[in-house]
């Protein structure tokens, strides 16, 4: 349920397209997966799709280390934010049936909500309603992990009603995972049914998801996975914590197949209409931002619909490039940076030059090198400059905040941090100057000729 990381803004890329010949590509995925997995440690399912048809589908990893359990292509996940779409594909189904407004105030369902009279449900569903987000409360740690689904309400609802506003209603954009809770709540007072049962009947059996329902913490789930933290120690299970708190906002689990019929059934009209669907897909600013329950941007030229998720142990993306017919799934059972993997298989669809990652071995350098890179270097293929700073003898690449560069050789650096996939590559004269950057993400080489001096 967390919000999207802010490595994801960086890497908008305008980069041209290649025409190349035929490829094998279920091979050329499959090879960049099996260098991923030994690259980063990949435990989940990936699935990719064109025009309906699956082109890819693999296992990785074990859904249960202590009993040996390997994951399948048929293995459950949490899917944490990813429901955010469900609930809102919920609402705008009430709305077709005449049940609410898009511009029904929160005050319409609970009485004496702060602002409420300020707060529409078009702002709950697309962040724009400046409530405080339940995650960042301390106090989440204190609920009862058992909590049941009934005595939630209150509880979950106390973390985050009387908490100062990120900003008045309708002025900003926020990520907030305690609108999509009151969705849930508002839901089950418009259809007078449990928020599951209303999900269950309307999207899930109509999109036949035989694999997938609102977790609740006292059920035993078949063919479940079970969430692992990764640390220098080795892995461990996830920590206990009050899953049924995620309700709403990011509380189903599901199947890679099970998410793929959701595509299929919800853009061929099978849930809601075209309408709706237009709604849900709309922005809230330019051509890019958050539409309903989904993030709207453009990745290699094309339009994206997407969300990703994350919950202790677990991560989830639900990636549909409407015009290209293409729908990448990832669901995985540890913690995980998911934003560079998607890209980089892409890429590979989209006709791009992808080099399959691999695990960086650093080495030590003279540190006199360092200074021949320190610089600001633009140019047409990537939207913003890469600024190269030298801080006590280590090279840093600024976006957003200080990144190390870590020397693999004399003049290529990768970035560490945990399932990045940055490295900066310089191309140097017979003087040793650098004449070229290559910008190298998700595989994919973008080159920078332009070199601003500090």
């Amino acid at each position: 349920m967390l919000k999207k990381p802010f490595y994801f803004f960086l890497f908008i890329i305008i980069y041209p397209l290649s025409i190349m010949a035929q490829k094998n590509y279920t091979a050329l995925l499959d090879k960049y997966m099996e260098g991923y997995n030994m690259a980063h440690d990949f435990s989940g399912v990936v699935f990719i799709a064109k025009n309906g048809k699956e082109i890819y589908q693999k296992a990785f990893g074990e859904a249960n280390r202590e009993w040996k359990i390997s994951n399948t292509v048929d293995t459950r996940f949490q899917i944490a934010s990813v429901t955010k779409q469900f609930t809102a594909v919920a609402i705008l189904k009430l709305a077709e049936q005449g049940k609410l407004q898009m511009d029904d105030k929160v005050s319409k369902f609970f009485p004496g909500y702060p602002k409420g009279d300020s707060i529409t449900i078009h702002m709950l569903l697309n962040h724009t309603s400046g409530i405080y987000n339940y995650l960042e409360n301390p106090a989440l740690d204190e609920l009862n992990p058992n909590i049941s689904i009934k005595q939630l309400k209150d509880s979950i609802i106390n973390l985050f009603k009387n908490k100062p506003f990120d900003f008045s209603p309708g002025t900003f954009w926020r990520y907030s995972n305690s609108g999509y809770v009151l969705l849930g709540y508002i839901i089950e007072q418009v259809s007078g049914e449990t928020y599951r049962d209303y999900i269950y009947k309307n999207l899930l059996l109509p999109a036949a998801m035989m694999n997938t329902d609102l977790y609740r913490a006292d059920s035993i789930i078949p063919f479940h996975s079970t969430g692992y933290i990764k640390t220098p120690q080795g892995w461990k299970p996830k920590d206990i914590i009050a899953i049924n708190a995620a309700f709403s906002a990011g509380g189903l689990f599901s199947t890679v197949g099970d998410l793929s019929k959701w595509c299929d059934a919800l853009y061929k009209g099978k849930i809601i209409n075209k309408e709706s669907l237009s709604k849900m897909n709309q922005p809230n600013a330019g051509d890019r931002g958050y539409g309903y329950g989904v993030f709207v941007d453009s990745f290699f030229n094309r339009r994206v619909i997407f969300h990703s998720g994350s919950l202790t142990g677990f991560t989830s993306l639900l990636m549909h490039y409407p015009v290209d017919g293409i729908r990448i799934i990832i669901l995985t059972n540890r913690n995980t940076n998911i934003d560079f993997l998607p890209r980089g298989l892409a890429a590979i669809l989209f006709d791009q030059n992808v080099i399959p990652p691999y695990k960086h071995i650093p080495i030590k350098i003279d540190p006199s090198i360092l200074k021949r890179y320190v610089g600001k270097f633009v140019g047409k293929s990537i939207p913003f400059p890469l600024n190269i700073i030298n801080k006590n003898n280590k090279l840093y690449l600024q976006l957003g905040t200080d990144m190390e560069l870590v020397p693999e050789s004399e003049n290529k650096f990768y970035i560490s941090d945990q399932d990045v996939e940055i490295a900066i590559e310089f191309e140097l004269n017979y003087r040793k100057e650098v004449v070229a950057v290559s910008f190298i993400e998700s595989g994919v080489k973008m080159k920078v000729k332009k070199t601003i001096d500090n």
